[in-house]
């Protein structure tokens, strides 16, 4: 049994282990290739495996895709204000770096669901680790922060807010999802013995 059959089982541990994995690889492949072709390619292969594997259905697919649509907006705003901007020029964010947010997305109800009730380490981890995440960015790509200090600082605020929020909005999904795999939406109500 292979680690992606294991995953596909419900071993949980190694569902993690593969769900941060394909995140990686998902994630430096879309970076390296900085391709909008390539990129929806990369993500359409990954969401596919994803739900194959270990995902957990629409409520799983929602949250990837509000997450997404987010991250679409986000981006065009990062750009357009100035937060970002691509070899030194003002433009829209391209398509290859919206691509990570579906990727992202699906790591929120696996790899990354023991922060779902932790608000404030999550908000930490999400302030360091998406800046963390941005910096790493800007020195694989064309991309570049338009202020080298305030960048920095407006991407860890938002990931401070966003990553929690992301979280809590996962855990409300995964106990629809569950409920769903049970068969039920929610609690079993007992039946009256009357």
């Amino acid at each position: 049994m292979n680690l992606f059959t294991s995953a596909r089982s419900g071993g949980p541990a190694l569902a993690k282990i593969a769900n941060v994995l394909m995140f990686n690889v998902s994630w430096f492949a879309i970076l390296l290739t900085q391709s909008s072709f390539i990129a929806p390619v990369i993500v359409l292969l990954h969401v596919s495996a994803h739900f194959y594997l270990m995902g957990k259905g629409r409520p799983e697919l929602l949250v990837v895709a509000g997450v997404t649509a987010f991250g679409l907006v986000v981006d065009q705003i990062l750009f357009a204000t100035g937060v970002f901007n691509l070899g030194g020029q003002s433009t829209y964010a391209p398509l290859w770096l919206t691509c990570l947010w579906p990727v992202f997305a699906t790591t929120l109800m696996h790899a990354f669901d023991w922060l779902q009730s932790r608000t404030i380490l999550s908000s930490i981890l999400g302030a360091v680790g998406g800046t963390m995440s941005y910096i790493a960015g800007t020195r694989l790509t064309s991309i570049e922060f338009g202020s080298l200090f305030w960048g920095p600082i407006i991407i860890g605020t938002l990931w401070a807010i966003a990553f929690p929020l992301f979280l809590k909005i996962s855990a409300k999904m995964s106990h629809h999802s569950d409920g769903d795999a049970r068969g039920t939406k929610g609690p079993a109500r007992q039946r009256s013995p009357v």
